[in-house]
Order: C-alpha cells, then sequence, then structure tokens
C-alpha cells in the first residue's frame, strides 16, 4: 500500500461509503469505475461517492431507493444509506462516456470479490472529467490519474490503443495526463510517499507519454 501524508475526503465519508461498497457486489451486478477503482488498484486515496457501470437489469436493487438523474446528463444516482451512487447504464449513450459502457461490462478483474475496470480503461475514464465544472472533484480526479500514473502499473501502450481505436482525442488522453502530472505538484501530499520525490516520478512518467503517444 502506498503510503499517503493525507486523506482527500472526510475519513467518515469514506468508511461509510467503503461499507456500501463491500456489500454492493452480492446485491448487484456491476463494474466498479471512479475513485474507488482506483483505490483497489493502488491502495491510495480513499473515495466518498460509489461510481458504477451497470446493466438496466441491475438497477432493480437500487429502484427502492429511488432513481433521480443529473441535469442536462444521461447520468442516474441513487442514495443508499447516506452513500450517493452514480449510475452509468448500458442501454443509454452517456456523452460522459469515452467509449460505449459495454466496454467497461466486458473488461474488468475481480478485487475482494467486487468487478472493477481494467486498469488502462480507468485512467481514460478519469480523464474524461466526469463532473469537471466541481473543482473539488476536479483536483480528486487529478489525484486519482496522477497515482494511476505512478503506482497503477499502467501499460500506456494499451491506452494508446484504446484512444486510437475510440478516437479520443488528446485534449482528453496524453494531453490531459501531462497536465495532470504538472498540476498535480500541487497535490503531491496526497499522492507520493514521505519518502519519495515526486518531479522524478513526473518526468520519468511525462517521458514515457510523450515516447508513446508520439509527440
Amino acid at each position: 500500500m502506498v503510503y499517503m501524508k493525507r486523506q482527500f475526503w472526510n475519513r467518515e465519508a469514506t468508511e461509510r461509503s467503503l461499507r456500501l461498497l463491500g456489500s454492493l457486489a452480492s446485491r448487484s451486478d456491476f463494474v466498479l469505475i471512479g475513485g474507488w477503482a482506483v483505490y483497489l488498484y493502488v491502495g491510495a486515496q480513499k473515495s466518498q461517492d460509489i461510481d458504477i457501470v451497470i446493466g438496466y437489469d441491475g438497477l432493480n436493487y437500487f429502484r427502492q431507493f429511488g432513481i433521480s438523474e443529473y441535469p442536462r446528463s444521461k447520468i442516474k444516482y441513487s442514495v443508499v444509506e447516506g452513500v450517493v451512487i452514480d449510475l452509468f447504464v448500458e442501454e443509454f449513450i452517456d456523452p460522459d462516456m469515452p467509449f460505449p459502457s459495454s466496454i467497461v461490462l466486458n473488461n474488468y478483474v475481480r478485487i475482494q470479490n467486487i468487478k472493477v475496470v481494467d486498469r488502462n480503461i480507468l485512467l481514460l475514464l478519469k480523464l474524461w472529467g466526469y463532473f469537471s465544472a466541481d473543482e473539488t472533484k476536479h483536483r480528486k480526479d487529478i489525484i486519482d490519474v496522477v497515482s494511476l500514473l505512478f503506482y497503477g502499473d499502467i501499460d500506456l501502450g494499451k491506452v494508446n490503443e484504446y484512444v486510437e481505436k475510440y478516437k479520443i482525442g488528446r485534449r482528453k488522453s496524453s494531453d490531459a495526463m501531462l497536465e495532470y502530472l504538472d498540476i498535480g505538484t500541487t497535490l503531491a501530499d496526497f499522492i507520493v510517499g514521505k519518502n519519495e520525490d515526486y518531479a522524478k516520478l513526473r518526468e520519468r512518467r511525462r517521458e514515457e507519454i510523450r515516447k508513446t503517444f508520439g509527440y
């Protein structure tokens, strides 16, 4: 587990969310994305909300809690035990997804008995900038992206294959990675261990990105 100087979200909120996540997998079939997926890969920053990709039939469990939709978005959500769960539903075209949600549902690994999206797909999902108008969530996205780049065993060649296949522009792929690496300097306390040099990790990853994506 990566040592972190401090956590981004309130401890009480993240512990409540983590407890719920641990039980959800036995109640509904879904693939985990978002901050908790990053946490399960790198063991660093805990999350507050839970983000899942789910088939329409999988929504049955959440109907008892009510399902709403964010304004001007196809992203649905439910509130369970005080935790917001964002629902990216398979059957709907979602402008906040860089590729069809079926790609997520068919590319996952199991971690602690939870289906977690493939790490390379997860990186692109985080780069897409869900709710980017929210500056606080955007900062958390930056922390998650850089944590994946540093510690998530990301295969940049594989990431590039997805970028080319789904025609994802540089602004939301390689350019965003480079930008996040730079902004991450201001968030280093949330990303690197106390004995690590953020600048050295950043330069190494930056060169790999530039080489892979042909800068």
